[in-house]
């Protein structure tokens, strides 16, 4: 769907972005095809101002073998002697809601961890959510992990029903959004939820979901101006700078607004709590 080109310029220092989800690792899912294509979208996303990538290769999804820990970290090397160092790579995974997560947990070098930390990357399928999912999320958390929803505003069941992701944030997880959402490139349903998001205060990172170099290109700062437009600067600058910052670092998340759950539903604010779950 057409965008309007944002409004917002930032007007303070340059972005020190991180990219807490992208599939750059070559030959690894259905991402980067080749180490050259790696390459270029590290020079892509250094040129945009990004300055750490996440490599979130797809694990447990039941179509990509997932890659163990030393193959990730062998191939971020091999992909930032090829780069120079343009970007700093550290490993990580996007993971299908599965069994295999729980089996997983217990290792303190697992490699569903971003970067060693005490966050996952949780997707669930797009056109669903588990059943039981509050109980999985308090698990999870349960077990040491917190985990960051992929994407939301993508999948069909929390476009219908946004009362999902308020739940889910409630028990304890994160939302990270899809740069191509907000600038688009996913359609009119998974824009408007994202602005819905946003102004609702119940997003907290913006991450590219980058796949190659000439579509689902790892470039954030047009989604950070658009996020700037819906919600200000300082949330924007959180959700791609400070929140996934911390994120790496294993630190709390520093910027967590205070959640307006009736803009996102479409409620007036005297509508009851009560009348929300009924």
């Amino acid at each position: 769907m057409p965008v309007s080109p944002p409004s917002f310029k930032f007007t303070r220092m340059p972005l020190q972005m991180v990219d807490i989800h992208c599939h750059i690792l070559p030959e690894t899912d259905d991402g980067a095809i080749s180490l050259e294509e790696s390459v270029a979208m590290c020079r892509a996303a250094a040129s945009d101002g990004i300055k750490t990538i996440v490599a979130t290769p797809h694990m447990f999804d039941g179509v990509h073998t997932t890659p163990d820990r030393e193959t990730i970290n062998q191939k971020i090397a091999m992909v930032m002697r090829a780069c120079d160092s343009c970007v700093n790579l550290v490993p990580g995974g996007e993971v299908r809601y599965s069994y295999e997560i729980f089996q997983e947990a217990s290792d303190p070098n697992a490699r569903i961890k971003l970067n060693g930390t005490s966050y996952m990357l949780l997707e669930f399928p797009f056109h669903s959510v588990p059943p039981n999912i509050e109980m999985t999320i308090f698990q999870i958390l349960n077990s040491g992990i917190t985990p960051i929803i992929a994407h939301p505003e993508r999948n069909k069941k929390i476009q219908e029903k946004p009362a999902i992701l308020v739940n889910l944030i409630e028990r304890g997880s994160f939302a990270q959004l899809d740069a191509g959402s907000l600038t688009g490139s996913f359609g009119r349903e998974a824009y408007h939820v994202s602005k819905q998001i946003i102004e609702a205060g119940l997003a907290h990172f913006i991450a590219t979901d980058a796949h190659h170099q000439d579509r689902r290109r790892p470039v954030l700062s047009q989604a950070a101006a658009i996020a700037a437009d819906w919600g200000g600067e300082e949330y924007a600058r959180a959700m791609v700078e400070s929140n996934p910052e911390a994120l790496i670092n294993d630190r709390a998340i520093p910027f967590q607004p205070d959640a307006d759950v009736d803009a996102l539903l479409g409620r007036k604010k005297n509508k009851s709590w009560f009348a929300f779950w009924k």
